[in-house]
Parts: C-alpha cells; structure tokens; sequence
C-alpha cells in the first residue's frame, strides 16, 4: 500500500520548506507574503516551488536531501508521481 495522503502531505510541506529556504524571495518579498497577497494561503502546498528542486544546484539539493532524509532520486520520483497523478 502507498503512502497516506497525511505522509505525502507532510512531505511536500518539509520540501516546500526546505526549498524556501535555498531560494530567494520573490519580487524582493518574503515567498509567503507573496503568494498570499490577494488570499491567505493556509494549507496549500507550492507545486511551482517544489519543482524547484530539480533546478537547484547539487550542493543545495544536498542540503535539502540531508534535511528530508531521503535521496535526490526519491524526491525527483516523488514530484514526478504527483504530477502524473494530478496534472492530467
């Protein structure tokens, strides 16, 4: 049986964070701030973000995979899996 909605959930979030971090603000503003300037976003999960990962350099994608416990190559199938399962 796959994962529970709760795990893959919590992982993105921690990816999310994790990814942030490693990137400056957008528009010279705080991410959040940014994404929540019309409505608050509370509970959503940033696929634009996440996607990031696979353009980040290795060093920092070292950072995150140290943070998530989880290889460079588990992460990619993960955003891989979800935008199969959900993009069309």
């Amino acid at each position: 049986m796959g994962p529970t909605l709760n795990a893959e959930y919590d992982f993105f979030q921690n990816l999310e964070m994790h990814v942030r971090s490693a990137f400056p603000p957008l528009c010279g503003r705080d991410h959040l701030a940014f994404r929540s300037f019309y409505h608050p976003c509370k509970s959503v999960i940033d696929g634009d973000l996440c996607e990031q990962f696979g353009l980040m350099e290795s060093a920092q994608q070292k950072e995150v995979v140290e943070g998530l416990e989880k290889t460079s190559s588990e992460i990619s199938k993960k955003l891989e899996d979800i935008r199969t399962r959900f993009a069309f």
